[in-house]
């Protein structure tokens, strides 16, 4: 859906300064590009904070939600034609939910502790795998490779997991002859699959179709640390359109402008904005059956972002939106806002060996 037709009204403008550097010569023009090498590490944070509230029925229900992600990106391979390959490695995953519901928490320096979390095994399996993303030097995220081949690793973890559990529960309720009996429910539970093979197998497709690892929630968390740069050379002032992902996850693609706003000793500043006029007939799932829900919003989404001169590489950002309207499904009307805050952190940066 391109959401420009959608009515989404970009800031900025196209800016033509003649302006003057802290040094008192004219501006240089950048050629903004990723510049990658093969061998390079960068260790990213990406922290998530959404405060949604709506009312139901009269009632106001508030979800508060924060995760923090810290990935490993390391260059292997350049090719010819400039774009990158480039591994993606989950290092820790820290979640909170706060709602009416109830609360939710993970953190996966502690996986002892949340035993019995739904999620707690499938995200204890995440941790160490990886991914390998094509990313062109213009900051476009061509494609992602090695999903299918994590989720089954993410798969053998899982039932090896289950077996240890099985092992432990009946060991905590009995010592005698424990060890025997746990083999005899493993055993009964790989032959209710047809076999062990089997169990992975199952435990694999039902990690491809939760929401939470589907690939294209993979891709959105991914662009948060890339930029898109210009298709052609900049000062300050500049300013080009490019399409992100908002930080509220159901959200579509949404039109921005970015500007150039700095260039200091190594390090480019750059503003990102946009109004938000937003109407959409099919923001969820568009694989579900039944009608579809509408979502009306207006707000607006600004921030800043800093990279690496050279390599072209995000060395921090945060940005901010805010919304409110209304989502509609099945004669429902339900008054909504939004607001949220994402914020990436270079942990730390190794050179090319």
């Amino acid at each position: 859906m391109n959401i420009f037709s959608k009515g989404v009204v970009v800031l900025g403008g196209f800016l033509t300064m003649s302006v003057v550097t802290s040094d008192g010569y004219a501006a240089e023009k950048l050629d903004l590009k990723l510049r990658l090498k093969p061998g390079q590490k960068h260790s990213m944070r990406i922290i998530t904070e959404n405060k949604i509230s709506h009312t139901i029925m009269g009632q106001q229900q508030k979800i508060n939600h924060h995760k923090t992600v810290e990935l490993e990106f390391e260059v292997k391979d350049v090719q010819p034609s400039a774009a990158a390959l480039v591994k993606v490695t989950y290092l820790s995953l820290k979640e909170k939910t706060e709602s009416n519901q109830g609360d939710f928490e993970y953190d996966s320096t502690k996986p002892e502790t949340f035993e019995g979390n739904p999620l707690a095994m499938s995200y204890n399996a995440m941790i160490g795998q990886g991914f390998v993303m094509k990313i062109t030097p213009d900051g476009k995220v061509a494609k992602l490779r090695g999903i299918d081949e994590m989720c089954g690793q993410m798969a053998e973890k899982i039932v090896d997991a289950e077996d240890v559990s099985i092992k432990k529960r009946i060991r905590d309720r009995s010592e005698v002859a424990a060890e025997g009996r746990a083999k005899k429910s493993i055993k009964a539970l790989n032959k209710r699959y047809g076999s062990r093979e089997k169990r992975v197998k199952a435990t694999k497709e039902m990690i491809k179709k939760d929401p939470i690892f589907a690939e294209v929630q993979i891709m959105k968390m991914v662009r948060n640390a890339i930029t898109v740069f210009p298709d052609r050379p900049v000062g300050i002032g500049d300013s080009w359109e490019a399409k992100v992902i908002p930080p509220y996850a159901p959200l579509s693609e949404i039109g921005v402008a970015y500007m150039l706003d700095g260039n200091d000793k190594g390090v480019v500043s750059i503003d990102v904005s946009s109004k938000i006029d937003l109407d959409e007939d099919d923001f969820s799932d568009s694989t579900k059956k039944g009608p579809k829900p509408q979502m009306k919003m207006t707000g607006i989404y600004h921030g800043t972002l800093q990279i690496d001169k050279t390599s072209g590489w995000m060395i921090g950002k945060e940005v901010k939106m805010r919304l409110s309207g209304q989502v509609t499904q099945q004669g429902m009307t339900v008054p909504m806002s939004i607001e949220s805050v994402v914020t990436v952190e270079s942990m730390k940066n190794r050179p090319a060996k």
